[in-house]
């Protein structure tokens, strides 16, 4: 059994990935509607409710065992992140994806140590120079 999964921070970078979830495969590019993304006060990416605002990650398929993965490396029992389930476009289809989201909604800057991996995850994931621009360079420093 396998779920879909939408990444938007630093599961972005493939070989995170590959670490944290051996038996993922990569489905492609997904499309959020409805959030904004931030760097929460925690340090690390979040995405905010945001009527006009859409969200570009990655979608992968996801064993249950990197499900199990994913949750204590994102702090589910800790409280870190919750799991919601989305509606996420994939070329203009949409599929409910498990997502990732933390309760602390106030933005702030990001952890040393997560700069390089979001900008990893950019670069690997391939995302338009124009949302890059937009949502993630306002608080993830190009290198």
């Amino acid at each position: 059994m396998s779920n879909l999964y939408f990444a938007y921070g630093s599961n972005l970078w493939r070989e995170q990935m590959k670490k944290r979830c051996p038996g993922h495969k990569l489905i492609g590019i997904g499309l959020l509607n409805g959030y904004r993304w931030i760097i929460s006060r925690r340090g690390y990416a979040n995405i905010v409710k945001s009527f006009d605002d859409t969200i570009l990650g990655v979608v992968y398929e996801i064993t249950k065992a990197d499900e199990a993965n994913l949750d204590r490396h994102e702090g589910v029992n800790s409280g870190s992140y919750i799991k919601e389930t989305c509606d996420v476009f994939i070329e203009a289809k949409v599929y409910k994806c498990l997502v990732y989201i933390d309760p602390i909604i106030e933005e702030g800057i990001p952890k040393k140590e997560y700069i390089n991996r979001i900008n990893q995850g950019v670069l690997d994931a391939n995302l338009s120079q124009e949302y890059v621009s937009h949502y993630i360079r306002k608080y993830i420093p190009e290198r």
